[in-house]
């Protein structure tokens, strides 16, 4: 196959696009193909939907997006393929799962530092929370959103940051305390 005008163009006529194999569509993909990604996947999409459905559960919003970012990942390093089809997705189904637990280790955070909290949804204390992460200097907002909202691990966070390990978790516990406090828990 070739490119002709932004079109796959068969090479030979008697071989049909549904005949390309996927590494064939992949070597497309590893030089922006537009038709070899579409083919690819419409190919793939309902099998790696049904595969981070299995792991995923039944978050029907971040299957979707998992879904997407498996392909976009895929496409990103198509020029490294070493086969394998569902390693990105995998990958990104557990990435995903970490930053979920961080998230839900937040709020839960949040609902133990107000002594009138019902729980990690109580509107109250998360009404308050917007403006409680604003006042926090910026390092310490940054230590804590990278690790607490974002979920990143603390070595990826105080490269981010340029600071060393101690610092950053020496920021997000200082940020805590101080979200306790001004949320009307104890420090």
């Amino acid at each position: 196959m070739k490119r002709e005008n932004g079109q796959l163009v068969r090479l030979h006529p008697e071989v049909s696009v549904e005949e390309v194999s996927d590494e064939g569509l992949v070597a497309a993909c590893a030089i922006a193909d537009r038709a070899a990604r579409s083919l690819l996947f419409e190919r793939h999409v309902s099998s790696v939907h049904r595969f981070i459905s299995r792991m995923r559960g039944s978050d029907h919003d971040a299957i979707d997006d998992l879904v997407q970012q498996t392909f976009l990942s895929a496409f990103q390093c198509a020029g490294n393929f070493r086969g394998g089809n569902y390693g990105i997705a995998a990958n990104l189904v557990r990435n995903y799962a970490r930053k979920e637990i961080r998230r839900k280790s937040a709020l839960k955070l949040v609902a133990e530092v107000s002594p009138t909290s019902r729980g990690p949804g109580d509107p109250a204390t998360l009404a308050r929370l917007p403006a409680a992460i604003a006042g926090l200097s910026h390092d310490l907002r940054a230590a804590l959103v990278l690790i607490d909202l974002e979920g990143q691990n603390g070595n990826d966070a105080a490269a981010a940051l340029g600071v060393p390990l101690g610092t950053l978790w020496r920021r997000v516990f200082h940020a805590r305390k101080a979200l306790r406090e001004a949320l009307g828990g104890e420090s």
